[in-house]
């Protein structure tokens, strides 16, 4: 007999047991070359997400990419230039170190995410052109470039996947998005058997769906309504449910099983924002709540400890999808739309990435200014 999840090491391992890999949402050169990356893959992580926010907090907190920020910025290098070759150093490293699961998981974990540039999201074509100069910049297989999940970006997403490119679909926030942009790598896929390819098991994708901004958003509008208290911090794993009801559905489609047969990876839904917003609620919620087949959870540091402290696996993210349903509608009941909170969330997103692309390249331009001004005095 098989071994029960909870007879199998730490809670990262009994997750993987019952199909759920845990990503770690974060980077930085640290975490690299103190080995500590290597010891969270020990332990059973099987992926790394990065976004500008993460690289921001890297690089602004500590000295370790001062020679780099030197070095990657004689000639007059542009502030972003700068920080693209950090980051594909970051990446690159974080790669070779996840390679091992890579290659033991007939090439359906150990990837590293990078985003694109985050102020490229309403542009097609430059999206396109930026992923396919990282991806072929960093040089590994087990890369996936993040592409937002905005209608620019879905047919991004659709032809670098029939270029063979590995891809995270970020930002996604309702269920009308995650058929989208499940369909753009369906599509992807059709388009790159078409043009002749013959390595489907080489290309990734997985569909990262936001959960605890939309139960802020949630638990928000429904304390300016009478009612409702039931479903208060209810929405946002009912709409993930309902997201991975859509998943098993679509890997049951005869279209799917024809590209399966042919080697083809599911797309997995990874659940993204799982940091908990509510100190009310568990820091473990959104760990605990949507364990499942073929899915990613991916993990902040705070939550990793969390859920490597006291989180519980069980196969949860099946359990209660009528519940699901029946709560969005109560929602929409109290006359509060959903789809009108995850549009928002959307144009949030895609701000507060901007802004923290923004944010990042100040914190490069002023580190420097520093490092120049250090420089010059010790001349």
């Amino acid at each position: 007999m098989p071994e029960s999840p909870e007879s199998i090491g730490n809670t990262i391992q009994q997750a993987h047991a019952i199909g759920q890999s845990i990503w770690f949402d974060y980077i930085s050169r640290n975490l690299i070359d103190s080995g500590e990356l290597k010891r969270l893959v020990e332990s059973g992580v099987r992926g790394v997400t990065s976004n500008p926010a993460i690289f921001q907090s890297a690089i602004s907190g500590s000295g370790d990419y001062d020679a780099s920020l030197v070095s990657y910025g004689a000639g007059g290098s542009d502030d972003a230039s700068v920080f693209e070759l950090i980051a594909i150093d970051d990446v690159r490293d974080a790669a070779d170190v996840l390679r091992p699961v890579y290659d033991g998981s007939n090439r359906s974990d150990g990837f590293v995410s990078i985003e694109v540039n985050p102020l490229l999201a309403d542009r097609t074509d430059e999206t396109i052109a930026e992923a396919r100069r990282l991806y072929a910049s960093i040089d590994r297989p087990n890369v996936m470039i993040k592409v937002p999940g905005t209608p620019e970006g879905v047919p991004a997403v659709r032809k670098l996947i029939s270029e063979g490119i590995s891809v995270n679909v970020t930002l996604l926030f309702s269920l009308s998005a995650y058929r989208t942009a499940a369909r753009a790598y369906v599509d992807g896929l059709a388009d790159y058997v078409e043009a002749g390819g013959d390595d489907l098991g080489g290309i990734s994708s997985v569909a990262s769906f936001f959960v605890s901004r939309v139960d802020t958003s949630a638990d928000g509008a429904l304390a300016e309504v009478n009612g409702g208290d039931e479903i208060v911090g209810k929405i946002g794993i009912a709409n993930a449910r309902l997201a991975y009801a859509e998943f098993r559905e679509l890997i049951s489609t005869a279209q799917w099983q024809e590209l399966a047969v042919r080697g083809a990876l599911p797309q997995r839904p990874l659940w993204a924002s799982t940091g908990v917003k509510n100190p009310d609620y568990s820091d473990v919620l959104y760990m605990n709540e949507l364990m499942g087949a073929d899915t990613v959870n991916t993990a902040p540091p705070a939550t990793l400890d969390a859920f490597l402290d006291h989180g519980e696996v069980s196969e949860r993210v099946t359990v209660g999808v009528d519940d699901a349903r029946a709560q969005i509608a109560r929602l929409e009941e109290l006359g509060i739309s959903l789809d009108g909170i995850t549009d928002e969330l959307l144009t949030a997103g895609v701000k507060t990435f901007a802004d923290a692309f923004e944010a990042l390249l100040g914190v490069i331009a002023t580190r420097r200014s520093e490092l120049s001004g250090a420089s010059a005095s010790s001349d």
